[in-house]
């Protein structure tokens, strides 16, 4: 009776002991999850900048660069468990895996991410910055760390601190000057200083200093944002009405809305052309451009004659050619077949289509990294056995209306890559990203939606996004939202898009960003590692 009592209260016990010892590593794992509020649907920023700010005063009080990376880690663990969540669609529903495996490969997703976290947390556990130097170093070294997580093992920089501004429109337009990595720090700034608040009576006066510089900082920046929306206005207006009819784009964004579980199945592959032709064929008034999604047609249509002969039909009733995602192939020097996630531009002229295959592909998605080394069993989870061949690069689509920057579904949230492709030649003067977000969760579709929206601003080029099941929208090049088609629902959406001038400071500056980042960072330190060695020298 007694030892069936005691063993009653020791497990109650253990788990308040062991809560009791970790209960910063559980607190700064309930601010991950808390700061996920930041991100689209919710564009919620001052939770973001909350959860961050209890990161940042946690790692602060870190005794040692390992425990520093502990916190780290268990921040980055809850915020990317709960932000990548809705992969869970992606594997189970559509990748037909055991819910199981599907969490488990979920949580091995969110770790990983969670790695760069713990640097950043080791870090700054390790620099030790005095107190009221925390607003110079933990933003650059978020950055820094957000910098990595975009470019190593072929990168996966989705949701990015930056992109909780989503909302603020005004604020956004500082994405010209330093891309998404300086709406990051704007993020990480405030962060810091509301860490530093926490012990607000040692560090008043730094406090004081601190909260003074973050006002100034936002007031810049909303200054900047109002100024530069002015001056990108300014500029359509002024011009002549001739030449502002030339350079107006009439474009009509096609969603089918096709039901990812019929998008591949040969029963229906019929059904799924017919409604992007009749859709299509429904389109009244004047048209420079159709655009329909990433693998609106699901088939080779190289290998179909009349199907090709029903779109360049339709294209010569429309007067208009037809921008479209379809899978192509073809055979290398070998004979082998190689196959590629394809745009392609066809018209009424019966000319060979202008094409571009997707560069950045989804590893697991659309090709299984060192395929050698792994079980045949592996596959990976869009539809097909082969894997995906990599296009020649960010190159720009030759048109006679002006180049053409395509973006295939994920390489769209790539800063530095959409760059290089806005830059190409000929000279970029709409980005166009066709996507299937089907095979997602619903809270991947508005998060996806706002990296492209990034990307217009950085650009500062109008960005036309056609989705299969949505969300379809146009972007001007200030990041405003011209329209768009909601999700889950078929329409039909037609704009009239501008030209955009294709020409940024980030353009011109974004590799030399990140050595801002890391002087803000060892600066404070080396300075402060002179002055003790000068105080024991006297």
């Amino acid at each position: 009776m007694n030892t069936n009592r005691s063993w009653r209260f020791t497990v109650p016990g253990s788990l308040i002991r062991w809560c009791g010892n970790r209960r910063w590593e559980l607190g700064v794992f309930l601010a991950g999850l808390i700061a996920v509020r930041g991100f689209a649907p919710h564009h919620e920023p001052l939770w973001m900048i909350f959860g961050l700010g209890i990161l940042i005063h946690a790692v602060s009080r870190a005794s040692s660069w390992r425990r520093g990376a502990g916190l780290g880690f268990w921040f980055g663990f809850g915020h990317h468990l709960l932000g990548f969540s809705w992969l869970l669609t992606s594997l189970n529903q559509h990748g037909g895996l055991w819910m199981g495996w599907s969490i488990l490969i979920l949580a091995l997703l969110a770790a990983t991410m969670a790695l760069y976290v713990a640097l950043f947390g080791a870090i700054l556990g390790r620099l030790g910055p005095a107190p009221s130097l925390l607003p110079v170093v933990a933003p650059a070294l978020w950055v820094i760390a957000e910098w990595l997580r975009s470019r190593l093992f072929s990168g996966f920089p989705w949701n990015l601190a930056g992109y909780g501004w989503d909302g603020q429109e005004v604020l956004l337009q500082v994405g010209d000057l330093g891309g998404i990595e300086l709406l990051s720090w704007l993020m990480v700034f405030p962060a810091a200083v509301l860490a530093l608040s926490a012990n607000w009576r040692v560090y008043l006066r730094p406090l004081i200093f601190w909260g003074g510089t973050l006002l100034c900082t936002f007031a810049m920046a909303v200054g900047y944002g109002v100024w530069r929306s002015d001056n990108v206005t300014n500029e359509w207006p002024s011009f002549p009405s001739a030449k502002r009819e030339n350079g107006l784009l009439r474009v009509a964004l096609v969603q089918g809305n096709i039901d990812q579980q019929r998008k591949w199945d040969p029963s229906y592959r019929e059904e799924s052309f017919n409604r992007y032709l009749e859709m299509s064929g429904s389109i009244t008034g004047p048209v420079d451009l159709v655009v329909w999604p990433e693998t609106a047609i699901s088939f080779f249509l190289q290998a179909d004659p009349r199907s090709q002969e029903r779109v360049m039909s339709l294209s010569q009733r429309l007067s208009a050619p037809i921008l479209t995602g379809a899978p192509m192939a073809d055979k290398d020097g070998k004979g082998r077949w190689l196959y590629y996630n394809s745009m392609i531009l066809i018209d009424s002229s019966g000319d060979p289509m202008l094409r571009y295959d997707k560069y950045h592909l989804v590893p697991f998605g659309e090709f299984i990294p060192l395929r050698n080394f792994f079980p045949p069993f592996i596959r990976k989870l869009t539809h097909g056995t082969e894997d995906f061949s990599r296009g020649p690069g960010p190159v720009a689509l030759p048109w006679h209306r002006g180049g053409i920057g395509c973006l295939v579904c994920y390489e769209v949230i790539f800063p530095h890559e959409v760059r290089q492709l806005a830059m190409a030649t000929p000279s970029v003067r709409w980005l166009i990203n066709v996507t299937n977000d089907a095979w997602f969760g619903e809270a991947a579709k508005p998060q996806h939606l706002a990296m492209a929206r990034f990307r217009a601003i950085e650009n500062r080029l109008p960005m036309i996004r056609v989705a299969n099941t949505g969300i379809s929208a146009v972007f001007d090049p200030l990041g405003r939202e011209l329209g768009r088609i909601p999700a889950n629902v078929s329409g039909i959406l037609k704009m009239e898009v501008p030209q955009g001038t294709g020409s940024t400071f980030f353009q011109k500056s974004e590799p030399w960003w990140i050595f801002l980042w890391i002087f803000l960072v060892f600066c404070p330190w080396v300075c402060g590692k002179i002055q003790n060695g000068q105080d024991c020298g006297d």
